[in-house]
């Protein structure tokens, strides 16, 4: 359903999606997204209609009070917003909402057309996933690419991931049969502070996107988010000797297999979350929350 007039002339836009759910642990790729949008003055131009591929008993809408008390409900949206670049001669698409639990297929097309009707030259995917990574260490960026100039230029690779899936894959298999190119960007999470939203995990896939587009804007907001962030989880952990001993684990392991290259393959991290080590190792660390919640 379109919300205002369809800009009828866009240049060389890409469209940059980011979905709530699970290919967006602790929120750091609909964060990202609503941070470039805030800072780049994004007009939303349009909204999917959730009644055909939102299961409501999954992702709930949610009840609101206006003035004089007059209840109202909000429903979950997927929203499309374009935002103009003054200093590239480019202009961003934004699609950000929950992930679809509903004919993915439909949903597919009906942002594939979108993109055909304003002649999108590459969709970019921003996701996070959870991994065995310590949080004192910068975030890392799995950043893969179907596209020969995006692969040449930036040194990315193409996924050799193959398994379950989110609507993140199906949209850049539909896209890339379609005849557009795709990108993804996958932030690792520390999987023991994943309930907490992550500002660090947003700046560094907000710092990568704007590295492969090629322009810069000011990051202050989510670098002093970053710094409370690593703040609390200090925090939690300062009096937990378990904690820490566990977190020098994670430090020491990462820094010895030396895998913090700015580019990585992001199949470990899904087949991690497929194979179910990052469950366990999951729960290990939240018990020592949990301990620390209770003292």
């Amino acid at each position: 359903m379109w919300l205002d007039s369809i800009p009828s002339e866009l240049r060389r836009p890409i469209l940059i999606t980011a979905f709530a759910g699970w290919n967006d642990a602790a929120e750091a790729a609909t964060i990202a997204v609503d941070f470039l949008r805030k800072k780049l003055h994004a007009k939303v131009i349009a909204e999917i209609d959730p009644e055909e591929f939102c299961d409501f008993t999954v992702v709930r809408p949610r009840v609101i009070l206006q003035d004089s008390m007059i209840r109202k409900i909000k429903w979950p949206r997927t929203s499309i917003s374009v935002a103009h670049l003054e200093y590239i001669d480019r202009d961003l698409i934004f699609v950000k909402g929950p992930e679809p639990q509903l004919k993915w297929k439909r949903f597919a097309s009906t942002l594939f057309e979108l993109a055909e009707d304003f002649e999108v030259e590459m969709i970019v995917s921003l996701g996070a996933l959870l991994a065995d990574y310590p949080h004192t260490r910068p975030v890392r960026i799995a950043a893969t690419s179907n596209s020969p100039e995006m692969l040449e230029r930036y040194g990315l690779m193409p996924s050799a991931y193959e398994g379950p899936t989110g609507i993140n894959g199906v949209l850049a298999a539909w896209f890339d049969k379609g005849g557009i190119p795709g990108t993804s960007l996958w932030a690792n999470i520390p999987h023991y502070v994943n309930q907490t939203p992550s500002p660090k995990g947003a700046k560094a896939l907000v710092e990568k996107l704007l590295e492969l587009l090629d322009f810069r804007i000011d990051t202050l907001e989510l670098d002093m988010a970053t710094v409370e962030y690593d703040r609390q989880i200090a925090s939690i952990i300062e009096n937990d000797d378990e904690a820490k001993a566990y977190i020098a684990q994670l430090e020491a392991s990462r820094d010895l297999e030396q895998i913090e290259a700015e580019t990585i393959d992001p199949s470990a991290f899904e087949q991690q979350i497929e194979s179910g080590a990052i469950d366990s190792l999951t729960e290990e660390v939240q018990s020592f929350l949990r301990k620390h919640n209770k003292d």
